[in-house]
C-alpha cells in the first residue's frame, strides 16, 4: 500500500555520457547557484532553541489547530477572540516574517464556536473546521472556506450536522472530514465523508465509523489513515484507526488497532505511520501512547518507552525526527520537560523539546517551510520565557542531505571524468562546503579545485585515477557531516592491435597467404575462422 522505489541507472558513454558531463558540469551547478540565491538566511546559532519573543502576546485562549499557507504564512485556530493583540475570533492568521498578526473578517463569531481543525487546498483557500454555526458573517455549518487573498468567506453547503474534528486533503484535490457529525451536505455520513470543493459534492464513505474521527493522513499512496475513538469502520471492526482507499471506496483494518483513541497521526519518510494519543498497546504490543505501524504489513511496534500522558500532536522535522506534543512530562522512562518531546527514529532516542518544554499542553504542530516549527496549545510559557498559547521552535541545524548521489564512470586514457552531487543543507545550515574523496583519503583541493564544489572533475584521466569516489558535504554548524555514496572510475584500456590484418585474410581466399597454394579450399576456410578467433 505504502512503498517507496529509488533507482539507480547505469552510466552510458559516448553520446549519452557526453550528455551526463554536461548535466553535472552545467546543471547541478546552475541548479545549486539558484538554491543558494533564493534560499532565506540562515539562523546563526545551530543548536536548538525557542525563538524569542515569538509568543509573547500569542492568543488569550486555547491553540487547538495550525496550518501553513503555500507562502509560509500560518493559519491559527482555536478558542482565542484575541490574536497577537489584535481582535480574532478563534481563527487569525500570522507571517512568520514581520511578526504581524491579522483578523480573518470576523472569524466565528458565533457563541461559544470552536476551530478544531484546518486544511490547506492545492489552490491555497483554506478549509476550516469546528463547531461553530456563522463564518465571516456567513451562516456555515461546522465548515467553512476561506481566501486568503479576497479575505472571503464561503460556506460548504449544508455543512454538517456536529464538530469536524480533522481534515485530510487527497492528491485529487477532495477532503476527507472527519468528526462527530451524522450527516454532511444534507445527507446521511457516519463520522467521516468526502467533499469534493470544485463541484461541491458530499459523499459518505460507506457505512463510515460508529463513533468521532479525530485524526486523519493521506498516505504517499494515496491511502487515508482515519484515527479515533470508534471501533468499527466500513462495517468492518477497528480499534480506533482504519485504512480507507478513496479510489476503491473500501475500508481495512490495521492489525489489532490500539485499546484507546488516537488523536495524532503521521507519517515518517520510511512510509510508516506514527500514531500518538491515549492507548496503552497497539497491534497488541505494549505502547505508551505513541506507536509505530507498517501500513502494508499491518505490523505495530512501540516508540521507545512512549510517554506518560495523552499525546495530541504529531510532526516530521526535516531531518526525520518527530516531534511529539501533548499533556506529558516524561518520555522514554527519563523527564524531559513538559508538553513536548523529540524522539530520533534512527537512534531511537528520546530528547526534551529545548530544555523546559512547555508549561501546559500542546495541542497542535506545524512545520515552517524553513523547519521552524510552531507549536500552539495551553500554556503560558515555552523554553522558560513567556508564550501566550503560542510558540516558535527551531529544531537545531540537521546534518546536510544529499538529494542525488555521484554516479559510476566509464573512460579511457586521457578522457575526462565527472563525479556530481546535490545537496539540501537542513534548516539554518547553509552554505554548504565539499570534499571529495578518492579511496577515503581527501583529494588535494589545490591541485584539483573541483575537489571542494559539488562537481569533482578529472581531466586526462590516466589509470592511476581508477578507483572509487565520494563526496563529504557539511554544513555551517559542523559536526560529522554527510557521506555520498561511492561511484566507481573504471579505466578502459584502447583495443591492442591486431597481429594480422584483414587483408591477409582476404589473401587466403584468393590462393595467397596462410595457404598460398592458389587453390580455395577446406583448409583456407579453417585459416579464416581461426585468424578472425584471433582479433584479425
Amino acid at each position: 500500500m505504502c512503498q517507496y522505489q529509488s533507482t539507480n541507472a547505469s552510466p552510458l558513454r559516448s553520446p549519452s555520457g557526453l550528455l551526463l558531463a554536461m548535466f553535472y558540469r552545467v546543471i547541478v551547478p546552475l541548479a545549486l547557484l539558484l538554491t543558494l540565491v533564493l534560499a532565506a538566511p540562515a539562523r546563526a546559532q545551530c543548536t536548538e532553541m525557542w525563538v524569542p519573543g515569538f509568543g509573547t502576546t500569542g492568543t488569550n485562549n486555547i491553540v487547538n489547530a495550525l496550518a501553513v499557507l503555500p507562502g509560509g504564512d500560518v493559519m491559527v485556530g482555536g478558542e482565542f477572540t484575541t490574536a497577537g493583540g489584535v481582535p480574532a475570533s478563534r481563527i487569525a492568521r500570522y507571517n512568520p516574517t514581520t511578526g504581524i498578526w491579522s483578523a480573518l473578517g470576523g472569524g466565528m463569531n458565533s457563541t461559544n464556536s470552536v476551530v478544531s481543525s484546518l486544511a490547506v487546498l492545492p489552490g491555497g483557500d483554506v478549509l476550516v473546521g469546528g463547531f461553530f454555526i456563522t463564518a465571516g458573517g456567513v451562516a456555515a455549518n461546522n465548515i467553512a472556506r476561506y481566501n486568503p487573498s479576497s479575505n472571503i468567506w464561503s460556506a460548504l453547503g449544508a455543512g454538517t450536522s456536529a464538530d469536524v474534528m480533522a481534515m485530510a486533503v487527497l492528491p485529487s484535490g477532495d477532503v476527507i472530514m472527519g468528526g462527530f457529525f451524522t450527516s454532511a451536505g444534507g445527507a446521511p455520513a457516519s463520522r467521516i465523508a468526502r467533499y469534493n470543493p470544485t463541484t461541491g459534492v458530499w459523499s459518505a464513505l460507506g457505512l463510515g465509523t460508529d463513533n468521532t474521527v479525530r485524526a486523519l493522513m493521506v498516505l504517499p499512496s494515496g491511502d487515508v489513515i482515519v484515527g479515533g475513538d470508534f471501533t468499527t469502520a466500513g462495517g468492518v471492526a477497528a480499534n480506533r484507526v482504519a485504512l480507507y482507499n478513496p479510489t476503491l471506496s473500501v475500508w481495512s483494518t490495521l492489525g489489532t488497532g490500539t485499546d484507546n483513541l488516537i488523536l495524532a497521526l503521521a507519517v515518517l519518510p520510511s512510509g510508516d505511520v506514527i500514531a500518538g494519543g491515549s492507548f496503552f498497546t497497539a497491534g497488541g504490543v505494549q505502547a505508551n501512547r505513541i506507536a509505530r505501524c507498517n501500513p502494508t504489513t499491518g505490523v505495530w511496534s512501540g516508540v521507545g518507552a512512549g510517554t506518560n500522558g495523552v499525546v495530541n500532536a504529531l510532526a516530521v522535522l526535516p531531518g526525520g525526527d518527530v516531534l511529539v506534543g501533548g499533556v506529558f512530562s516524561r518520555a522514554g522512562g527519563v523527564f524531559i520537560g513538559f508538553g513536548i518531546a523529540r524522539y530520533n527514529m534512527t537512534t531511537e532516542v528520546w530528547s526534551g523539546g529545548a530544555g523546559a518544554g512547555t508549561n501546559g499542553g500542546v495541542n497542535a504542530l506545524a512545520v515552517l517551510p524553513g523547519g521552524d516549527v510552531i507549536v500552539g496549545g495551553r500554556f503560558t510559557a515555552a523554553g522558560g520565557v513567556a508564550a501566550n498559547n503560542i510558540a516558535r521552535y527551531f529544531p537545531g541545524s540537521a546534518a546536510p542531505s544529499i538529494t542525488t548521489q555521484p554516479l559510476p564512470v566509464v573512460t579511457g586514457p586521457s578522457g575526462s571524468a565527472f563525479f556530481g552531487v546535490t545537496a539540501s543543507s537542513g534548516s539554518g545550515s547553509s552554505p554548504l562546503t565539499y570534499q571529495w574523496r578518492k579511496g577515503g583519503v581527501a583529494i588535494n583541493t589545490i591541485a584539483n579545485p573541483s575537489a571542494a564544489t559539488p562537481v569533482l572533475s578529472l581531466a586526462s584521466v590516466q589509470a592511476a585515477d581508477i578507483g572509487s569516489y565520494t563526496c563529504l558535504v557539511t554544513n555551517s554548524c559542523g559536526g560529522t557531516g554527510t557521506l555520498s555514496s561511492a561511484a566507481t572510475l573504471t579505466f578502459v584500456a584502447p583495443p591492442v592491435s591486431p597481429a594480422c590484418s584483414l587483408a591477409d585474410v582476404a589473401g587466403a581466399l584468393s590462393g595467397g597467404l596462410p595457404v598460398p597454394d592458389g587453390i580455395v579450399d577446406g583448409n583456407d576456410f579453417i585459416e579464416f575462422i581461426n585468424a578472425f578467433a584471433a582479433g584479425c
